[in-house]
């Protein structure tokens, strides 16, 4: 060996196969996952729509007060509307 290399392994014994085993599979996984767009696409839409559900369910007196809003603004064009003709 190179004296510019520390020895990892000072007892000599070759690294254990099933942890590079595990250690090649846990990269192949990730790796795998990083192209696999159409599922990180699905993950990160899935994401979205909790957190806006969640923003939904916390300011629900708000979307109810925008709502009541925009049904008097329809109904005040339609009365403005008919009174025209």
């Amino acid at each position: 060996m190179s004296d510019t290399q520390p020895d990892r392994n000072p007892a000599g014994d070759p690294p254990l196969v099933e942890q590079q085993r595990e250690e090649l599979a846990e990269t192949v996984d990730a790796l795998a996952a990083k192209l696999d767009v159409p599922a990180r696409v699905n993950t990160a839409a899935a994401e979205t729509a909790h957190t806006a559900k969640v923003k939904a369910e916390e300011n629900r007196t708000t979307l109810i007060g925008v709502a009541v809003a925009a049904v008097l603004a329809i109904g005040t064009v339609i009365v403005v509307k008919r009174r025209r003709r």
